[in-house]
C-alpha cells in the first residue's frame, strides 16, 4: 500500500491506494486545511524579467449579480492567505516530469487520445461499473452508489440535444458559452463542454409526455431569468401554451422571451407545459438571478 494525494475543489485527502482495488474514497481523513484555495492561486505573478502579470483578476474582481455582495478585488494585489496556505501544499507541481514524458512516444499518445474510455459497446463504462459497486467506493457501506451516475452519451444533434444509444433524449443539452478566463486554457491541458439539463417536469407537456419544443422554451425562460434580459427564440404560437411569452398583452406569435420580473408589483413570468401547471399551483418556484 502506498499513499497518493486526491485533489478536488473542496478537499485534499490522503487515501490508501491499492493497485488491485484502486482508490479508497471511503476515508474520512481530510489532510488539506485550505483546499478551497486552488493550485492556480500559487501562480507566480512576475516573470524572469520581473515583469508583473495579473492572473488573479480572472477570479477576484468587482461583484456582479447574482453574487453582488462578494467583493474580493483586493486579492489581486494583497497576499492574504491564511497561515496554513502560505506554503504551497501542491508539491506535485515541483516534480520534474520531463524524463517520464520523454519515454512516451507520440504514437502512444495518439493511440491513447483516440481510444474511447467513456463509452464501450454503446454503454457508459462508469455507469456500468457503478451497478456493481467496488467495496472501496462504498462510502456508507449500503452496497449501492447514491451519487450521480453518468447518463450523458455526448451524442448531440444539430441543436445540442444529447441522445442515448437507442436514440432517446437524455435531457442534456450542450450550449455555447464564453470560456472562463484563467490559467487553464486548452494549451495548458484543459478543455471542456458545458451542458445543462432541467428536471423532467420542465421537458414535458401538460399530459406529461416529453416535448422538445416545451423543453426549448423552458430552457429559454431559465436563460432569461439568469441573465435578466430578453432572449430571442424561434417563432412560437403562444396560444398553444396559454402563456404570453413576449409580454405584449395578447397570445400571438412570439419571437422573444421578454424578461419582466417584479414580484412586488405582481409582475411574473411563466414556464410552459407541465411546469406551467406546477408553477401556477405553487409546487415549483421561479426567481430571477
Amino acid at each position: 500500500m502506498k499513499k497518493v494525494i486526491l485533489f478536488s475543489l473542496s478537499t485534499l485527502a490522503f487515501a490508501n491506494f491499492d493497485a488491485t482495488n484502486g482508490y479508497d474514497i471511503t476515508t474520512h481523513f481530510i489532510k488539506h486545511p485550505s483546499a478551497y484555495i486552488s493550485q492556480m492561486c500559487y501562480t507566480k505573478t512576475k516573470d524572469e524579467q520581473s515583469k508583473a502579470h495579473n492572473p488573479c483578476f480572472a477570479c477576484h474582481t468587482k461583484p456582479k449579480e447574482p453574487n453582488p455582495n462578494y467583493e474580493d478585488e483586493k486579492f489581486q494585489s494583497v497576499y492574504m492567505f491564511p497561515a496554513p496556505a502560505l506554503k504551497n501544499p501542491f508539491k506535485n507541481h515541483f516534480r520534474d516530469f520531463s524524463s517520464i514524458a520523454n519515454k512516451i512516444s507520440d504514437k502512444e499518445i495518439e493511440k491513447y487520445v483516440a481510444k474511447d474510455n467513456y463509452l464501450q459497446d454503446g454503454k457508459i463504462v462508469l455507469a456500468q461499473k457503478l451497478k456493481h459497486l467496488p467495496k472501496e467506493w462504498d462510502y456508507d457501506k449500503d452496497g449501492k452508489w447514491d451519487g450521480y451516475i453518468p447518463d450523458c452519451y455526448y451524442n448531440f444533434d444539430d441543436e445540442g440535444f444529447d441522445r442515448d444509444s437507442s436514440g432517446n433524449y437524455t435531457g442534456w443539452r450542450a450550449f455555447g458559452y464564453a470560456p472562463f478566463l484563467g490559467t487553464f486554457w486548452p494549451t495548458n491541458g484543459s478543455f471542456d463542454d458545458v451542458l445543462i439539463r432541467l428536471p423532467k417536469i420542465y421537458r414535458r407537456d401538460k399530459s406529461g409526455k416529453f416535448d422538445k419544443e416545451v423543453y426549448k422554451i423552458n430552457l429559454s425562460v431559465v436563460e432569461a431569468m439568469i441573465k435578466a434580459k430578453d432572449i430571442k427564440i424561434e417563432p412560437i404560437d403562444e396560444r398553444k401554451y396559454g402563456v404570453d411569452l413576449n409580454r405584449d398583452g395578447k397570445l400571438d406569435i412570439a419571437k422573444v422571451i421578454k424578461y419582466e420580473w417584479e414580484p412586488n408589483k405582481g409582475i411574473f413570468m411563466s414556464y410552459v407545459g407541465k411546469a406551467k401547471e406546477l408553477f401556477k399551483d405553487g409546487k415549483i418556484k421561479m426567481a430571477a438571478r
